[in-house]
């Protein structure tokens, strides 16, 4: 069995010790919530669901969703990356709940946003109706 360190415990038990980013650290938490009435959306829509400050890291998405159509999927991404967040998930069944944390791509996990950034949800494979309700979760530095 072995004891390791994770990158930010190394830097912070290194001598000197290297300051971690505020944003990955003690940071503190915000949410930008969001709903989203779908009625008859065409497949290729995107939805602007929260607008992000320069220099967040994104720490974690939520969108849950009533059953949207047979074939519809969801995506999370931004205008530079429509699925940078999420991959296109099928959305057929109500209440269900796809998140970063548990959908998402790992590498986006922490990702800092260079810009001012929307964060999109992007509707693909069929004609979407019924409420999209998303949640993100950053922090600042």
């Amino acid at each position: 069995m072995a004891s390791v360190k994770a990158t930010n415990i190394t830097n912070i038990d290194a001598s000197p010790s290297v300051l971690a980013n505020a944003g990955d650290v003690h940071g503190s938490v915000r949410v930008f919530k969001d709903t989203y009435e779908a009625s008859s959306l065409g497949a290729g829509s995107d939805i602007t669901v929260a607008r992000l400050p320069k220099g967040a890291r994104v720490v974690d998405i939520h969108v849950k969703a009533d059953a949207l159509g047979g074939s519809v999927t969801l995506a999370v991404g931004d205008s530079a990356d429509p699925d940078r967040y999420i991959t296109a998930t099928a959305m057929n069944t109500g209440n269900k709940l796809i998140s970063l944390s548990s959908d998402g791509v790992i590498g986006s996990i922490g990702y800092e946003i260079g810009d001012v950034t929307d964060i999109l949800v992007t509707t693909a494979g069929a004609t979407a109706s019924g409420t999209i309700t998303s949640v993100v979760y950053y922090t600042v530095s």
